[in-house]
């Protein structure tokens, strides 16, 4: 897919999103109910609820968004730092805002935890791998 196509289609979705949206706060903040006599006597009221509800959906929807994206970055930043992102993605949505406050405290640095090497050099001190015959620093030799 050309990358020029692929931006007309994100212009469309966001375009037709939009006017789902616009059609849908029309019909909250015009629809009355026939049958009751309040609303029909004093339609500011009948106004003023449906705005309330339009806000009311306006404010869940962005609510959403931000917890849409906030779960799509610890997936990433999970899978980044060698965690399973699908199970941290699962928790944050379980737990909600405790389980994003979880990842921050415990993730890992990047790149997975760093174990210390269990071999070390008797010349130098640092850490070797198990099967080096030759130290990679001081290129002290080992027995064999």
């Amino acid at each position: 897919m050309e990358v020029g196509k692929l931006n007309i289609s994100k212009k469309w979705i966001i375009v037709l999103i939009s006017l789902l949206l616009a059609a849908t706060f029309s019909t909250i903040v015009s629809a009355t109910n026939p049958w009751d006599d309040y609303y029909n006597t004093q339609p500011e009221a009948a106004a003023f609820l449906g705005l309330g509800l339009a806000m009311c959906a306006i404010f869940a929807i962005i609510w959403l968004v931000i917890f849409i994206l906030i779960g799509i970055w610890v997936y990433k930043d999970a899978e980044k730092r060698g965690k399973s992102g699908v199970l941290w993605l699962i928790l944050v949505i379980l737990l909600g805002i405790i389980g994003i406050i979880i990842w921050l405290v415990i993730r890992p640095p990047i790149g997975g935890e760093k174990t210390e090497p269990s071999r070390r050099c008797p010349n130098c001190g640092r850490g070797i791998p198990e099967d080096a015959r030759v130290c990679p620093y001081c290129n002290k030799k080992f027995e064999g």
